[in-house]
């Protein structure tokens, strides 16, 4: 059976699933926690993030487009990575659980061959890191309100 690289991550968060889209796909919340991430939430859209490569000097960039969009629960990337030069497809789910939200990233299309799984471990580590700091910026109540209360007044 031929191996494909991939790689599937999954974190939980306290805050409400909406919450927790807003913070991955609104820009003036994106800023605050992950400054060089630039994404805006539409299909087309063009899509760029750095992230670190353990034990590497350059960190991963990865350019691409939005593919899919579901608001408030899906987004699928086609993305081009450097410095190893690869693209890939990159599915980010949020999703309400009964207590917590939960945030999935698939990334799939990795290269095979000789660095296949030096190559899948710096995305994992890469998205890691992302979701950390995502962890961070959500783990302030003060944010999760702030970001409740400006969902639901923009709701009216």
């Amino acid at each position: 059976m031929p191996y494909t690289p991939s790689l599937d991550i999954s974190v939980r968060f306290t805050a409400r699933a909406d919450v927790v889209w807003a913070a991955l796909t609104k820009h003036r919340y994106v800023s605050e926690w992950w400054p060089s991430l630039e994404f805006i939430s539409r299909v087309d859209a063009r899509y760029c993030v750095q992230t670190p490569r353990p034990h590497k000097k350059r960190p991963r960039i990865a350019v691409g487009r939005v593919t899919r969009l579901e608001p408030g629960q899906e987004v699928v990337l086609r993305i081009h990575s450097e410095p190893r030069g690869f693209d890939s497809s990159v599915t980010i789910i949020v999703s309400q659980l009964k207590h917590k939200s939960r945030v999935r990233i698939v990334e799939e299309g990795l290269p095979d061959g000789k660095y296949a799984e030096l190559i899948a471990a710096e995305c994992r580590d890469g998205w890691r890191y992302l979701l950390a700091a995502l962890d961070d910026y959500l783990s302030d109540q003060r944010t999760i309100d702030r970001i409740a209360r400006q969902l639901h007044d923009a709701e009216k």
